[in-house]
């Protein structure tokens, strides 16, 4: 930030930034949705939260509310996802293996709902319906 950059400039751009970011986490899940990334994508939606609410003056308070109700039943799904994922990691170090097919098989399940959840996500096109709810532009 410059001292020509005001704070709402400033906040639209870091929320731009956010948003793209969450978006390529988004379809890099959908498509791989390993430990790491479920993990990154939990990163990227904090992040973006955050944004959402330093920032929350600068946004329709209304949309912000929406966004963020969507963010948090996602960020439940890749719970109880990143919860076995690190249970599984434990077990397995640890050569203790009578949980672990429940697990898996528990992880799976969470796993669909999750690329289910984002493929409906990506198809509504969330990434470009924030950007306009925003009022983000084609930063």
């Amino acid at each position: 930030m410059n001292g020509r950059t005001n704070i709402h400039d400033y906040a639209i751009a870091q929320m731009s930034r956010l948003l793209a970011k969450l978006a390529a986490q988004v379809q890099l899940a959908a498509e791989t949705s390993g430990p790491d990334e479920i993990h990154d994508l939990r990163v990227s939606i904090r992040r973006f939260s955050q944004g959402l609410k330093l920032f929350s003056d600068f946004f329709p308070k209304a949309e912000v509310k929406k966004i963020r109700g969507t963010l948090k039943s996602i960020m439940e799904l890749t719970s109880a996802i990143r919860d076995r994922d690190i249970a599984i990691e434990f077990l397995t170090e640890h050569k203790h293996a009578p949980h672990r097919p429940r697990l898996e098989k528990e992880r799976g399940a969470y796993q669909r709902q999750f690329i289910g959840m984002v493929r409906r996500w990506n198809t509504q096109g969330f990434s470009a319906k924030w950007r306009t709810g925003l009022a983000l532009g084609n930063l």
